[in-house]
C-alpha cells in the first residue's frame, strides 16, 4: 500500500509543480519565453518544422549515445536529455502564456499571472489525457515547444505582419 501512495503522491506533486515551473520560467526568462509566445502564435508550423529535426537530433544522439559503453558517453547522453527537456519546457511556458491569452474569458480582469497558471494547467490536463493526450498531442506538442524554443534562443522572431498597409509593431519581450 505504500507504494501506491508514493506514486500518487508523486504524480500530485508533479501535476502542482509543473504549473509553477512554467510561470517561473516566464518570470526568470522574460524575453525568452516571450520570444517562444511570439512563434507559437504568429508561426506554429514552422516551429513544428524546425522541431522535427531539433528533437530528432536529441532522440538519436541521446540513443546513441546511452548505448556506448563509456561512462563519459553515458553522462553526456543524461545531460543532453536534460537539456532537450529543458529547452522544451521554455517552449511550454511560451504555450502556457499562449494558452492563458486565448482562454474564455480572457478578457476578464485577471492577473497575468492567474492567466500563465490556467494556461498552464490547461497544457498540462491536455497532456494528461488518456490515449490522445499521452500519444498524440504531447508529441506533437512537444516537437512544436522545441522548434518554439529553439527559435526563442536563436533570436529568430517572425517577420512583422503588413497590416493595411502599415507594418505591425512587434512587442519583444514586453511585460
Amino acid at each position: 500500500m505504500a507504494d501506491v501512495y508514493i506514486v500518487l503522491f508523486t504524480l500530485i506533486g508533479i501535476l502542482v509543480s509543473l504549473p509553477a515551473l512554467l510561470v517561473a520560467l516566464n518570470l526568470l526568462l522574460p524575453r525568452t519565453a516571450h520570444s517562444s509566445y511570439t512563434r507559437l502564435k504568429d508561426t506554429p508550423w514552422q516551429s513544428f518544422f524546425l522541431g522535427v529535426p531539433v528533437a530528432s537530433a536529441f532522440l538519436l544522439a541521446v540513443t546513441i549515445l546511452s548505448q556506448l559503453p563509456f561512462a563519459a558517453a553515458k553522462a553526456l547522453s543524461f545531460l543532453l536529455a536534460f537539456g532537450g527537456m529543458g529547452l522544451g519546457t521554455v517552449g511550454a511556458a511560451g504555450l502556457a502564456r499562449l494558452l492563458g491569452e486565448r482562454l474564455p474569458g480572457a478578457s476578464s480582469p485577471d492577473s497575468r499571472l492567474r492567466l500563465l497558471l490556467k494556461g498552464a494547467v490547461v497544457y498540462e490536463l491536455a497532456c494528461l489525457v488518456p490515449i490522445v493526450g499521452w500519444f498524440l498531442f504531447a508529441p506533437l506538442a512537444g516537437i512544436m515547444l522545441l522548434g518554439a524554443a529553439t527559435f526563442a534562443f536563436i533570436g529568430w522572431l517572425p517577420r512583422p505582419r503588413i497590416v493595411m498597409g502599415q507594418e505591425a509593431p512587434l512587442q519583444v519581450g514586453a511585460e
